[in-house]
């Protein structure tokens, strides 16, 4: 082999082979000519006429075939003109396969004697040439089979800096197949593989340096991922995007890749699981029992695998719990049927099994005690005994049991109380009142206690009060102001709050009205007379009469009212006509300021309005027939006229018209015409 064949970035092949002895078997190469002399060759003998590399001799004359010379040949003349494409074709071969006679012969000696090295006695240039072979393969084996070939040379020997610089390449070549492992997302491989770089190699210190900025990268990378969920655990879709494409710059493919793209899907799929328990929170809200199990149902679909399991399953236990609520509130009202329907509703996923069981046969107490008898409250508490202490329900079944022994006794206590008062007595009335007062109100059957008492004093009161009420009654059938006021007299005994209050009052006030109307009704039929004789005056007088508070008294004030504005719309107009009767402007103006105070509820009103007018056109004529003196002075004549008058706006129209003529607008200034443009005199025409 020759001694100036060079490899790139590694020892010469000389060195390898400089232990050698038997050197007998290698061919030499012959220096190979560059490709322009090979050009230049080839193009002095294709200009000459010989054969280049003996590929265009002219073939011999065969028997039978019609041979001409190589200038009359198509084919030649052909080949001829592409000479430079064969020329071409041929260098291609021919450095081709040197190469590759160069490449099998390195290779063949490469294996045969790396493979046949005796290595304790193998030379430095031995063990370079089989390291790089070696570390040619590229992998971890390899490369590590390459530094330990090498490493095993002295520190003190003279290529040491050589075998150094080596190492730490193959150490980098290492790394990188450990990278490219990470990359994978595989750390622990990566870890491994780096780790089997020796550490008494002087690249060590950047394999743990790798190492730790692997770990770091990954730590990271993990706890951006961890930070991902528990955001998509707390249904905060937005902050868990943001986490996810935090992963994007670690570094890191398999994080930048696979689990982003992990991720990036889990929270759509969470995300449309969220939806379902926002549907469920929303339908639970709206109350009621078959929301609260239809948000149940929707919260069970949400997948165990789910980050929104645990959610779900807290959703189902918070709703299962208002089911329970709802159930013992149906058991409270007594319908115990319906409430063990409705605890059943409550699934497994809640994990209130337990109360469930223990609710049911709390209801099936109930039921005995809603019979209310001594015996069914006995069989209740023996049903309750049965839930031990450390069952979910122990303490509401020891105070039921508390509740229904205190019912037994109350229960005795109304049935003592029942058969005092079966006589029907005041007295026997009020001893079973007493009996009935024994129970103390922090009892189970002391509201029931409390209504008997109410009831049975109702019926002392009736007994007590009613001769009073019929006796008033009595008296007020005769109808007369003295037998009334008696009857009063006589109601008024019963005091207030007692049973027959109400109705004694009711009949009070009744017969109060009655006599007022008795006593007040000839002032009204009076005060009546008078004003439709005209004497409003007296009729006025009469009214009054009815004092304020008495039954009669609004409708008194009502007729006092409209008689005193009939009275007094008389007084105006006939003032007002009084006023008009000079005909001035001035004296019309003051007849009409009197007809306005006329009042509108006055019969008169419309009499008053129609003066109004007449007196406006009066007014209106005055005017016209001043204009012709003086124009100013009849303007404001017009204005004398009232608004609401009839002849108000053809006033407005006139005054308009008159004010135009007192204050013409300014004349407009004629347009002056422009001067015409100069011209030039004509000029002299020559003389004959």
């Amino acid at each position: 082999m020759s001694q100036d064949r060079k490899t790139p970035d590694h020892w010469s092949a000389s060195e390898s082979f400089e232990s050698k002895k038997d050197t007998s078997s290698l061919v030499p190469i012959p220096a190979r000519k560059n490709r322009a002399e090979r050009l230049k060759e080839i193009r002095e003998l294709v200009t000459s006429g010989k054969q280049p590399g003996g590929y265009l001799e002219q073939r011999p004359k065969e028997s039978g075939e019609n041979w001409q010379p190589e200038e009359h040949n198509p084919l030649w003349r052909r080949w001829s003109k592409n000479w430079q494409f064969w020329l071409a074709v041929s260098l291609i071969l021919s450095v081709g396969m040197g190469f590759v006679a160069i490449a099998s012969l390195l290779n063949l000696t490469a294996e045969s004697n790396c493979s046949k090295v005796f290595w304790p006695t193998a030379s430095a240039n031995d063990r370079f040439f089989c390291a790089q072979e070696a570390a040619s393969k590229r992998t971890v084996d390899d490369l590590l089979r390459a530094i330990e070939l090498v490493n095993a040379l002295p520190s003190d020997h003279p290529l040491r800096p050589r075998i150094n610089g080596q190492i730490d390449r193959w150490s980098q070549d290492i790394l990188k197949l450990g990278n490219a492992r990470f990359q994978e997302g595989k750390l622990e491989e990566a870890v491994a593989i780096a780790r089997k770089v020796p550490q008494n190699v002087p690249a060590y210190p950047a394999v743990e340096k790798q190492i730790q900025q692997w770990q770091s990268i990954w730590n990271d990378a993990e706890k951006i991922y961890a930070a991902a969920v528990a955001y998509l655990r707390q249904e905060e879709w937005g902050q868990a995007f943001r986490q996810a494409n935090l992963l994007l710059d670690t570094g890191n493919t398999f994080w930048e890749s696979t689990k982003y793209e992990e991720l990036t899907q889990a929270i759509d799929t969470t995300k449309a699981e969220g939806n379902k328990l926002i549907k469920a929170r929303n339908t639970a809200s709206e109350g009621g029992l078959d929301n609260l199990v239809t948000g149940i149902k929707l919260a069970q679909g949400i997948d165990q695998n789910s980050y929104l399991y645990q959610a779900a399953n807290k959703l189902i236990a918070e709703f299962s719990k208002k089911i329970l609520d709802i159930a013992q509130k149906r058991l409270q009202a007594g319908d115990w049927q319906e409430a063990v329907a409705i605890a059943n509703k409550i699934p497994d996923a809640a994990n209130l099994k337990a109360q469930v069981e223990d609710f049911n046969q709390l209801a099936s107490a109930t039921a005995q005690a809603l019979t209310g008898s001594v015996e069914g409250l006995s069989k209740a508490i023996e049903i309750a005994q049965k839930l031990k202490d450390g069952r979910p329900l122990y303490k509401q079944a020891a105070d039921l049991i508390g509740r229904w022994q205190q019912e037994i006794a109350d229960v005795k206590t109304l049935d003592v109380a029942s058969r005092l008062a079966a006589p029907g007595g005041v007295k026997d009335l009020r001893a079973a009142i007493a009996q009935l007062q024994t129970v103390p109100q922090s009892n189970p059957r002391s509201g029931e206690a409390r209504t008997q008492i109410i009831n049975l004093s109702r019926q002392i009161e009736l007994l007590e009060d009613s001769p009073y009420l019929q006796r008033a009654n009595d008296l007020a059938s005769a109808g007369d102001p003295n037998s009334l006021e008696a009857a009063v007299a006589q109601a008024s005994r019963i005091g207030q709050g007692r049973t027959l209050y109400r109705e004694a009052q009711t009949k009070i006030q009744a017969w109060i009205e009655r006599r007022q109307r008795l006593q007040d009704q000839p002032f009204l039929d009076r005060a009546q007379q008078l004003a439709a004789s005209g004497n409003l005056a007296g009729a006025i007088e009469m009214a009054r009469r009815i004092r304020s508070g008495r039954v009669l008294y609004e409708e008194a004030r009502s007729n006092i009212r409209t008689w005193q504005a009939q009275f007094l719309g008389e007084q105006g107009l006939q003032s007002a006509r009084q006023a008009a009767i000079p005909g001035t402007a001035d004296a019309l103006e003051t007849a009409i300021s009197l007809a306005l105070q006329v009042p509108e509820s006055s019969s008169l009103r419309w009499q008053a309005s129609e003066a109004i007018d007449e007196w406006s056109q009066r007014i209106l004529a005055l005017a016209v027939e001043q204009s012709s003196s003086d124009l100013a002075g009849a303007i404001a004549t017009l204005k004398k006229i009232p608004s609401g008058a009839r002849a108000f706006e053809q006033a407005r129209s006139q005054i308009k018209v008159w004010e135009e003529s007192l204050n013409p607008p300014p004349a407009e200034s004629p347009a002056v015409a422009p001067d015409p443009p100069e011209t030039e005199p004509p000029s002299p025409s020559p003389s004959p």
